[in-house]
C-alpha cells in the first residue's frame, strides 16, 4: 500500500494531536470513575490509532482533490 506525501503527513499530524490528546485526558479525568492507566490505555488503544486514520484520510484528501503532492 503506498500514501502519497500529504497522506502520510496527515497521519503524521493525527499522532502528534493523538499523543497530545492522551496527555490532555491525563490531566482531565475523574478520580472517582477510573484511574490514570485505564484513561492511558483507552488512549493509546482507541484515540491514538483513529487520530491517525483520520489525518490519513484527510491529508489522503487534500492530496487527491486540491494537488498537494509537492510538500
Amino acid at each position: 500500500m503506498r500514501f502519497s506525501k500529504s497522506a502520510l503527513m496527515g497521519a503524521a499530524l493525527g499522532f502528534i494531536m493523538g499523543i497530545a490528546f492522551l496527555v490532555i485526558s491525563l490531566f482531565q479525568f475523574d478520580d472517582a470513575e477510573t484511574n490514570a492507566k485505564d484513561v492511558a490505555m483507552v488512549s493509546v488503544l482507541f484515540g491514538i490509532p483513529f487520530s491517525v486514520l483520520i489525518g490519513l484520510a484527510i491529508g489522503w484528501v487534500l492530496g487527491r482533490f486540491f494537488g498537494f503532492e509537492k510538500l
